[in-house]
Order: structure tokens, then C-alpha cells, then sequence
């Protein structure tokens, strides 16, 4: 897509609700467009892997008020029975604090070669935390 037609769809131009014969058309369009975000992602990754190798062998990279670095990734590992307890005395709950995440749950399956139905008898199911705009594989 090039510049004026993106300022075309900014501005409104574009309608939203297009005759019959132009949701083919505006579909082709879209696939179109899918497939150029799918090759500037490529793209994308494999120079973020190059200034990843650079920043290894040299140190941060800065352009402007934007720096390229690694930077600590921090998690809370520890007696979380104690912590619970802590947080009990304090008029909490600690399970209020203390969530299962989609990877930890994964996880949890494998280990203990439950699926979501188990999990439910265990008093735990899956909810929709929310929508992410992503590309996936077709089934």
C-alpha cells in the first residue's frame, strides 16, 4: 500500500460498509496488505537478530533518544507458602496476587497430563484476558 492510500483510510475516505461488488476487491486488498506486514516482519527480525549479534560483540547502540541493549529480565522465585502466609496476616488474599498464567497452566498440563477439562474439576478454567491483533498458522 502506498502513502496516499493510507492517508485515504486515515482520513476516512475509505467507507467502511462497501457495495457488494467491492468486498472482493477490498478483500484481495487486504490480503495483500497481510502479506506485505508479513514480509516487513521477516524483514524486521532478521535485522533486529544483526543489531542483536552487533550489541554482543560491541556494547549499546543509540539512535537519537532510543538505545539498543540487553537489559535485566527479572522473576520472584522463592517460598511462596511463607509469602502466602505473610500476605494472609496482612488481611489479604494471597491468591489475589498470585495468578496462572497461559505458560505456567501449559506447564502444569504437561507435568501432570491434565487438560482443560481436569483443570476444571480442580476448580481452575480458562477466560479471555483480553484480544491480540497477530498473524497464526491456519489450521
Amino acid at each position: 500500500m502506498d502513502i496516499e492510500a493510507a492517508a485515504l483510510i486515515d482520513e476516512g475516505a475509505i467507507p467502511k460498509d462497501l457495495p457488494e461488488e467491492n468486498k472482493e476487491e477490498e478483500y484481495k486488498q487486504a490480503q495483500q496488505l497481510a502479506a506485505e506486514i508479513l514480509h516487513l516482519e521477516a524483514i524486521l527480525k532478521a535485522k533486529k537478530e544483526e543489531l542483536k549479534q552487533y550489541v554482543e560483540q560491541n556494547g549499546k547502540v543509540v539512535v537519537g533518544d532510543t538505545q539498543f541493549d540487553f537489559v535485566p529480565s527479572y522473576s520472584w522465585e522463592g517460598n511462596w507458602e511463607a509469602l502466602a502466609r505473610h500476605i494472609r496476616e496482612k488481611g489479604l488474599n494471597p491468591f489475589d496476587f498470585f495468578k496462572l498464567g497461559s505458560t505456567e497452566a501449559t506447564k502444569l498440563m504437561k507435568k501432570t497430563g491434565w487438560d482443560e477439562e481436569q483443570m476444571k474439576e480442580h476448580g481452575v478454567f480458562r477466560v479471555m484476558s483480553g484480544k491480540q491483533f497477530r498473524s497464526s498458522k491456519v489450521k
